[in-house]
């Protein structure tokens, strides 16, 4: 049993509450908060944790999806438009994932770790990030991902698939969460999918998508041209898209899903407010899909969306204090001070709830994940902002309660 005591507290609960000069007693859960000297005399047994003078405790960071197999991109992907990029990632995926080993995203996943990040949704597509993320102290909600569009090799492709999927489901523990993930309606066919949908229901596992990231890919799904077109047809001359936007989020209604991006859906009302989501990539889009996610009025819908960073193949950091610092350039329809702290509940509760884990808040009762970050004095309506703009690197980070070495 541990006990820590911080300056500056940020809750992360709906409110943003912050607390001044409080502590919290732990083990692999929260237990309750007090003043220390109350807590001290109620648990005196209690180990007591130390930190700097000028210190600030928060949830530990969640970062809903990554793609850790492309961790070794550097200069090697095309930016700046997505069939240019897509192409480059076709030609380039196999020699990027020989060279992403296991030390390589192993040090990925401490570098996050660093910044603030407990949790991350990877996005596996080939299963050789397994080891490293099976091996890491971070948690995991490991995506097993599919697609197809050739219907010829879906019976290879579902064999493949299976592989990847048990494996990761023998090693499931409380940190190694597996999932599965439809990599997107324009790159995975009907068959597939439902294929795909039935397992995860099966095993009441979240799922992720890619959903209408680019202008390439809303024309095709809405209109059946554009350049995805020409390059489908290249693989089948017959050619022609496997659902219309609307009848692909139907497929996911009542299963917990994750929609990556969805930066071209008008029709937010698809969606189900209880078991869907958005994960905003803000980076990502700014690289690839030459459109940001109206991100006012997602919230206003009352639809949880949450951040991600998505992979080194569209961004250049995995932290997800970067990934904040984007945001806050990018939408410039927010007030600042407020969209600080918006943003935190974006990298904290909000996609807790996405994913149904009791944490992304302190709160008695909650998983004790949560960083610790050295601070300068500031006043409490800028310290969210500030912290974003200055933070760096954690002092101590905490998952379940235990430190995690660096």
């Amino acid at each position: 049993m541990f006990i820590i005591s911080c300056k500056k507290i940020f809750l992360c609960d709906e409110k943003f509450s912050i607390l001044n000069n409080q502590a919290f007693v732990f083990k692999e859960k929260i237990l309750e908060f007090n003043t220390l000297k109350n807590l001290q005399k109620k648990y005196p047994n209690a180990k007591l944790i130390k930190i700097p003078e000028n210190s600030l405790i928060l949830p530990a960071f969640i970062n809903t999806h990554t793609h850790l197999e492309f961790s070794a991109n550097s200069y090697t992907l095309h930016f700046g438009d997505f069939l240019s990029w897509v192409k480059s990632v076709m030609n380039s995926r196999q020699s990027l994932n020989q060279k992403a080993k296991d030390e390589l995203i192993l040090t990925m996943l401490k570098k996050m770790q660093k910044s603030g990040t407990g949790t991350i949704g990877e996005i596996s597509s080939f299963g050789s990030d397994f080891n490293a993320c099976l091996k890491s102290d971070m948690r995991v909600i490991f995506f097993n991902e599919i697609l197809g569009v050739n219907k010829a090799l879906n019976s290879s492709k579902k064999e493949e698939f299976l592989k990847r999927f048990e494996k990761s489901l023998e090693a499931k523990n409380e940190n190694f969460i597996p999932a599965i993930s439809v990599h997107s309606a324009y790159s995975t066919n009907l068959e597939l999918t439902k294929w795909a949908l039935t397992l995860a229901k099966k095993h009441s596992m979240p799922v992720s998508t890619h959903f209408l990231e680019s202008k390439a890919e809303n024309a095709w799904l809405r209109k059946a041209n554009g350049g995805f077109k020409k390059w489908l047809k290249n693989l089948d001359e017959n050619a022609k898209p496997f659902y219309t936007p609307k009848a692909f989020t139907q497929l996911f209604k009542g299963q917990r899903t994750l929609f990556t991006h969805c930066v071209y859906l008008n029709e937010l009302e698809w969606l189900d407010l209880k078991y869907h989501s958005i994960t905003h990539c803000a980076f990502s889009n700014r690289l690839l899909s030459q459109k940001s996610l109206d991100l006012k009025r997602v919230l206003k819908s009352g639809l949880n969306v949450h951040l991600g960073t998505d992979g080194l193949s569209s961004n250049i950091s995995l932290s997800m204090l970067d990934e904040m610092r984007a945001n806050l350039l990018i939408h410039k329809d927010f007030e600042l001070k407020s969209f600080a702290k918006k943003l935190l509940l974006m990298a904290t509760l909000y996609p807790a709830k996405a994913l149904d884990l009791n944490l992304g808040s302190l709160e008695p009762g909650k998983s004790a994940d949560f960083s610790v970050f050295e601070i300068e004095d500031c006043d409490d309506s800028q310290l969210a902002l500030q912290f974003i703009l200055n933070a760096k690197e954690v002092k101590k980070l905490f998952i379940k309660g235990k430190e995690c070495k660096f």
